[in-house]
């Protein structure tokens, strides 16, 4: 078997075709569409917002669950049925509110035990997430998000990931 970080191509694709278009780089989006659970506060607030800002935030979300293996903005566990009415989720994603659980530190918000994320080799995904889950102007661009040595090093391919159709010669579309 060969280890998944030295194949050569993807492993894993991500989509919903459903819900896909292309947007100029300055073209704000109005329409709202996708789960609640993973939609960015500016989404929820039914603001005109920027796709790409919102798909990153969507991936910090995911990402937070991978790790926690719990949606960020569910109810805190342990929450009373009069917390859990008084706070949904839409509220808890317009004010960005969420901490973690299972990696939780000791000083509030967003606070995270690093060395337990660094024992679990998760400290590159805790400051993803903690860039990607925050209000739009400070929200990491996937750039930033790419170019982190968490996700540049994970992958050990000499010219990087490709598709089996390059290796062919075939038009990638």
């Amino acid at each position: 078997t060969q280890d998944w970080t030295t194949y050569p191509y993807p492993v894993i694709t991500l989509t919903d075709l459903g819900l896909s278009r292309r947007v100029a780089d300055d073209e704000k989006l109005e329409t709202r569409c996708g789960s609640d659970d993973y939609a960015a506060p500016e989404v929820i607030l039914g603001q005109s917002y920027d796709g790409r800002a919102t798909d990153a935030w969507s991936l910090g979300v995911l990402l937070y669950a991978l790790i926690e293996s719990r949606l960020p903005f569910d109810p805190p566990p342990g929450a009373n049925d009069y917390q859990r009415m008084r706070s949904r989720t839409s509220h808890r994603i317009a004010r960005v509110e969420w901490s973690w659980v299972k990696y939780a530190g000791e000083d509030g918000d967003h606070d995270a035990n690093i060395a337990l994320f660094e024992k679990d080799g998760l400290k590159g995904a805790m400051e993803i997430t903690e860039g990607l889950l925050r209000r739009p102007r400070s929200r990491w661009p996937m750039k930033q998000v790419i170019e982190h040595e968490w996700v540049r090093e994970a992958i050990k391919v000499e010219g990087g990931l490709r598709f089996p159709e390059e290796e062919e010669g075939q038009e990638v579309l």
